[in-house]
C-alpha cells in the first residue's frame, strides 16, 4: 500500500520549475520556501531557482533535491539570463512557476519545450513585469480584480490563496501576563502600521505588547516607545521562522498594517486559536467577517482599535465565538492540503 500509493504520488504528470528572486525576509518569500518544500513532499518532480540567500538556501537544500542557487540574480546581469536559459533547456518543465517582479522580468521570451509560464503575484503590481507570462495566479479576489481593471484576460487569473506554517506547540517565556498581552507580527515597514498599536497602547494601561519582526523602521519603533513611556509594557523581539513560541504565548493578535495585500499572519492566528483584530485593509478586510472569525478596525484609526480591543476583552462568549470560527476557515480554506491540491488541479488543467 505505502509503495503504490507513493507511485501515485510521483504520477501527476507535472515537472515544474520554481524561480524565486524575492529579498531574504518577506511574506511572499516565506510562503514560497512553505509551497516549494509541500511540492517536493508530495513526490512531484521540480527544479527550484533561488537569489542566493544562505538562510534560504540552508533552509531548502536538505529538503529540495534538485535546488539553484543563483548570485547577482537580476535582469541586468547576462550570465544570469543565460543560467535560467541552460536550466529550462535541461530541466524540460511544463510549467514555469515565477514569484513576482525579477523572476518574472527574467525569463527569456523563447520558449524550448512548450513550457507554460505562470506569474505568481501577491500584491498590486505593474503588469509590464508579466508580460512573458501565459497565466497568472493573484493570492486575493482584489488582486485579481486589479489585474482585470488592468487588462489581463480574467480567463487566465486564478485566485489561489496562501496556507501557513503547521501549529507547533512550543512557548516562548515572555515576561509578560498572557492573558492581556497583544502581538504584532512582520516586517518592520510603515506599511505594517505598528506605529499605530504602539500608540493603542497608552490607552490600554492592563495591556502589555509584544513586537516580532525586524526592519528599517525598528530605531523609530523604540524611540515610540520610550516618548509613550511603554518601554515595561513592550518588547521586541527578532523574527523567528518558530513564531509559534510567541503566538502560544499571547492572548490577541492584531495586524494593523496601514496597506495589506494578503494578511498571512492573520490565518497564522487562526491556525493557533489566537483572536484577530485587524485593519479593514486589502486582504484582512476581505479575510475577516467582522463579529464572526475576527474584529476589523478603521484602518489608521488608534481609537477605534482600542475600541475593539476592548470589545473583546469584555465579552468572552464572542472571543470563544470568533476562534472557533476562525479555526474552522483556516482548517477548510487555508490549510497546505487545501492549498497544495488547488495549486496541482490547476496545474494539470493548464497542461491538459
Amino acid at each position: 500500500m505505502g509503495k503504490d500509493s507513493k507511485k501515485m504520488e510521483t504520477n501527476t504528470g507535472l515537472k515544474i520549475i520554481n524561480i524565486m528572486s524575492g529579498s531574504e525576509n518577506g511574506g511572499a518569500e516565506r510562503f514560497f520556501e512553505r509551497l516549494v518544500c509541500a511540492i517536493e513532499k508530495k513526490g512531484i518532480t521540480q527544479k527550484v531557482v533561488v537569489r542566493h540567500y544562505k538562510k534560504r538556501y540552508q533552509l531548502l537544500k536538505p529538503i529540495i533535491k534538485n535546488i539553484s542557487s543563483l548570485y547577482l540574480f537580476n535582469q541586468f546581469n547576462p550570465f544570469c539570463h543565460l543560467a535560467i536559459e541552460k536550466i529550462i533547456k535541461n530541466f524540460e518543465p511544463n510549467i514555469i512557476l515565477t514569484w513576482m517582479n525579477r523572476a518574472s522580468k527574467i525569463l527569456p521570451t523563447e520558449r524550448f519545450n512548450n513550457e507554460i509560464i505562470v506569474g505568481r503575484l501577491g500584491g498590486y503590481y505593474n503588469l509590464k513585469n508579466y508580460s512573458n507570462c501565459d497565466y497568472l495566479i493573484a493570492n486575493t479576489v482584489g488582486i485579481k480584480n486589479f489585474l482585470i481593471e488592468k487588462g489581463w484576460p480574467a480567463k487566465k487569473i486564478f485566485v489561489i490563496p496562501n496556507f501557513v506554517n503547521t501549529y507547533k506547540k512550543t512557548k516562548n517565556n515572555i515576561n509578560l501576563q498572557n492573558d492581556k498581552t497583544i502581538i504584532s507580527m512582520g516586517r518592520f515597514h510603515e506599511n505594517k502600521g505598528f506605529d499605530i498599536v504602539i500608540k493603542a497602547l497608552s490607552f490600554l494601561p492592563e495591556f502589555k505588547l509584544i513586537l516580532v519582526g525586524s526592519g528599517p523602521l525598528s530605531n523609530f519603533y523604540v524611540k515610540l516607545i520610550k516618548d509613550y513611556n511603554l518601554t515595561k509594557r513592550v518588547e521586541i523581539h527578532n523574527w523567528t521562522d518558530n513564531i509559534s513560541k510567541y503566538l502560544n504565548s499571547t492572548s490577541l493578535l492584531v495586524c494593523p498594517s496601514r496597506h495589506e495585500p494578503f494578511g498571512n499572519i492573520i490565518i497564522d492566528g487562526w491556525a493557533h486559536k489566537i483572536p484577530v483584530i485587524a485593519s479593514n485593509t486589502g486582504g484582512p478586510s476581505l479575510l475577516i467577517k467582522e463579529g464572526v472569525n475576527g474584529l476589523k478596525f478603521e484602518n489608521e484609526n488608534v481609537f477605534d482599535l482600542v475600541k475593539k480591543i476592548k470589545k473583546l476583552e469584555k465579552d468572552k462568549k464572542l472571543t470563544d465565538k470568533i476562534i472557533k470560527n476562525a479555526y474552522k476557515d483556516f482548517s477548510s480554506q487555508f490549510s497546505e492540503k487545501v492549498i497544495l491540491e488547488k495549486y496541482i488541479s490547476f496545474f494539470k488543467k493548464i497542461i491538459s
